[in-house]
């Protein structure tokens, strides 16, 4: 039995989740409470994309062993990822219960409580966290964040202070700090700040945006534009750091509109209805029906771009007709964004197209006054939107673009001047949009009845496609 434990750590040590969760089974066959390979064929199931394996193996580790932490910790991530948020906080609650010094349960909850919209609650929990485990570096950036977000920069100053005097090599903390410090005008600290973090973690994307948009504010977009340049000869394909350098072309007069190319790079489309759909008009009055539904719907976070609305977690997750459906347009539509440009060495957005690519999807639900604030996709390299429900306002049109989707502002987080140049399309349902994760986009603000339902998706680069 420990034997058979030990070959399934190593397959999941080794990037092998499917053998090691073969090798759970087998454990298990033999002895169905065993509860060392129900947590780890759990993690195995989850990691292998089998959510309702994982979760059925941690119900029943729970079930036959109540006290242990690691079950509950290990079912909250489950849920957390499923987005699953109400659900992940119990677990994580129930796992810190149990142990006190659980600092990573401590953790957790402090993020679910975050997406939740609870920010108190969450620096209750990080404060737990640092209490249990002085020296874990994240609950002290995470402390500062939710701080932020209550515009208590003071506090949060104090915050990432406290983590780096423990950590002082955490470039997280020195970026958030730099924040922090030029939310308070402090703006010479912040640069210096931010170099910091640039220093220590070069590859560490939000520091190097960080530093360039203080330059900017400070009045020197050259040498925001540089920042940029040098952080994208090593990375060039990273979605924030083009955005950043959008910008700076835009405030030194470069030329943004080659890079934040709407004519070639930004794609509508319209799919046929797929087998088991008569018409597209069923495929979305199934789709709508079945997100409206989901279990993982929730009122956004203000974490998040969207206001006044409601998001799900993964749809690609679910096993169900209209989602299945869904996937293989969206597939579809991918293949032919790739096939429809051709390579260009010149471009940084078609000269990093991915070898192997993945999906991930999930749903923003608007009523009433919902928007979606101007935003990107910093981890994917192709990101889009498909419509499956709009208000008469939207479909019918009107001078304001009400509900429309527009591209190219940026967000309220940057510091800019020089306008962009903007580009509004029309939602229609069943209509696809694709485009680079670089470029900013919003929903223009509405306030009429009816619900709004899109799916957002983004192209992720599979960097190891043998693993």
């Amino acid at each position: 039995m420990e034997s058979k434990l030990r070959r399934a750590q190593r397959h999941l040590n080794a990037g092998d989740p499917a053998a090691a969760i073969r090798t759970c089974r087998d454990i298990l066959a033999a002895d169905p409470d065993y509860l060392p390979a129900l947590n780890l064929g759990a993690i195995a199931a989850f990691q292998s994309g089998g959510a309702a394996e994982a979760i059925q193996l941690l119900e029943r580790a729970i079930a036959r062993h109540p006290d242990d932490r690691e079950a509950y910790y290990n079912l909250g991530v489950v849920q957390q990822v499923r987005g699953e948020m109400d659900r992940a906080a119990d677990s994580f609650a129930h796992a810190a219960s149990l142990d006190p010094n659980f600092a990573d349960a401590h953790y957790n909850h402090a993020t679910a409580q975050m997406e939740l919209s609870r920010p108190e609650d969450a620096l209750a929990a990080y404060e737990r966290c640092i209490g249990a485990d002085p020296a874990y570096a994240p609950a002290y950036s995470g402390l500062g964040f939710v701080l932020r977000e209550l515009r208590r920069f003071d506090d949060a100053i104090q915050a990432y202070e406290r983590g780096l005097a423990r950590q002082p090599d955490d470039a997280e903390a020195w970026s958030g700090l730099g924040i922090a410090l030029q939310a308070l005008d402090r703006l010479p600290e912040a640069q210096v700040t931010f170099e910091r973090a640039t220093a220590i973690g070069p590859d560490y994307p939000e520091a190097w945006v960080n530093l360039a948009d203080v330059l900017i504010k400070c009045g020197d977009a050259g040498a925001a534009l540089d920042v940029c340049n040098r952080y994208l000869a090593r990375h060039p394909a990273d979605a924030g750091v083009l955005a950043s350098k959008s910008i700076a072309l835009g405030e030194s007069g470069g030329d943004r509109d080659a890079l934040v190319d709407f004519d070639r790079l930004l794609v509508s489309s319209r799919p046929e209805a797929p087998a088991g759909f008569a018409t597209m008009t069923a495929l979305n009055d199934a789709l709508a029906r079945h997100i409206l539904n989901h279990e993982s719907l929730i009122d956004a976070p203000s974490s998040r771009a969207t206001r006044d609305g409601r998001h799900t977690g993964e749809l690609l997750a679910d096993d169900a007709a209209p989602i299945r459906a869904f996937e293989a347009l969206l597939r579809g539509a991918v293949a032919d964004y790739l096939a429809q440009q051709p390579a260009d060495s010149e471009h940084p957005h078609l000269s990093t197209r991915p070898a192997e690519w993945r999906l991930t999807a999930w749903s923003i639900v608007l009523k009433g006054r919902g928007y979606q604030a101007p935003h990107i996709h910093p981890s994917a390299w192709l990101s889009g939107v498909y419509y499956a429900q709009l208000p008469d306002i939207v479909r019918d049109g009107d001078a304001s673009q009400a509900g429309w989707i527009e591209f190219g502002l940026p967000g309220d987080e940057y510091h800019w001047s020089a306008p962009p140049r903007l580009r509004a399309i029309k939602p229609e349902p069943g209509l696809m949009v694709l485009f680079p994760s670089y470029f900013f986009h919003r929903t223009i603000p509405f306030a009429a009845p009816g619900t709004r339902i899109s799916i957002a998706f983004d192209v992720l680069p599979v960097t190891d496609p043998g693993a």
